[in-house]
């Protein structure tokens, strides 16, 4: 599921290595490795508890929690947030500093207060403050489906930055977003380098020019014609979007192989497309919370199909002419 994902690594690992320190931060502020090789896919089957859970034993309940890998670390991020009072510089070196902060606060709903923890990560060059990542979060969502949601990471000794972003609702544990950072040493900043999303489709992106639907095929969404012309125009469906997106993606794909019949000569393939307009449409921010996930994927498969229908437009007066 994973493999273009982990290629990409390989690479961008071995790239960046060649020229890299090593950030030994102190375990006690590293976070969980098993974070760096979540299958985002795999962990909501993992943590999703069966229908007859409350009449299970004590014993089968407490092995199927086991099974979850983030009932295993969640109580190392727990402490964590009472370890760190307010600022911990985790990194030093002659030029660059990386400095955990602690931001606490609440949200007002209905007269009641809801805590939010924060922990955020920053970059120093000497004493100037260049950039900062949100490392972990811990908040209750009462505005949506009463969502307890966390966030988790792991810091590797060669500059790599792995965050997870759960909600738990009622004891099962749903996957928002995993991210891969790293930490550029020269420009003193966090680069995103990977991107796993689920808001109800699961999608991989790796930047600058890679966009992936993780399951289910292009091809396999029955379509509502009508629906998918029109979606863009009432926010926020998930559904809608990407049943968009597969809709337009489909029709070039059929468009471009018409074109390559009355054109021999024709070098476009549909993988040189869709990196062009991939690169185009990454450059939206990513998204920090569950809040911004919805609205992420609306904005980011809305570009996409505006790219898609003006190179489906370009490919129709050629083949008219042809």
């Amino acid at each position: 599921m994973k493999k273009s994902i982990y290629i990409a690594v390989i690479i961008n690992l071995f790239i960046y290595n060649s020229y890299a320190e090593q950030f030994n931060v102190a375990e006690n502020y590293k976070g969980k490795s098993d974070i760096q090789s979540i299958d985002i896919i795999q962990l909501e089957k993992d943590c999703r508890k069966p229908i007859d859970f409350g009449e299970l034993t004590n014993s089968e309940r407490e092995k199927i929690m086991k099974n979850c890998p983030i009932n295993q670390i969640a109580f190392y991020f727990q402490n964590l947030y009472e370890a760190i009072n307010n600022k911990k510089n985790i990194y030093s070196s002659e030029k660059l500093d990386l400095i955990i902060e602690k931001n606490t606060s609440a949200r007002i709903i209905n007269n009641t207060k809801y805590p939010v923890k924060v922990l955020n990560l920053s970059i120093f060059n000497k004493t100037n403050f260049t950039d900062k990542i949100t490392l972990a979060k811990n908040y209750y969502d009462v505005n949506a489906y009463h969502w307890y949601i966390n966030q988790y990471y792991y810091i590797s000794d060669s500059g790599d930055i792995y965050t997870l972003s759960v909600k738990d609702i009622d004891g099962n544990v749903e996957p928002v977003f995993w991210k891969h950072y790293q930490i550029d040493k020269k420009n003193y900043h966090f680069n995103l380098i990977d991107l796993l999303i689920d808001d109800g489709y699961k999608y991989e992106i790796i930047y600058p020019d890679h966009f992936r639907i993780l399951e289910g095929s292009l091809k396999e969404t029955p379509y509502e014609i009508d629906k998918v012309k029109t979606c863009y125009q009432k926010e926020y469906s998930t559904r809608c979007s990407i049943d968009s997106y597969r809709f337009y993606h489909n029709i070039l794909s059929e468009k471009i192989k018409m074109l390559k019949e009355k054109d021999t000569n024709n070098k476009e393939s549909i993988e040189i497309i869709d990196k062009q307009i991939n690169k185009k449409c990454l450059s939206i921010s990513e998204p920090n919370d569950h809040f911004e996930a919805e609205k992420f994927t609306y904005n980011l498969t809305k570009c996409l199909t505006r790219q898609l229908k003006k190179k489906i437009k370009k490919i129709d007066q050629r083949l008219e002419v042809l």
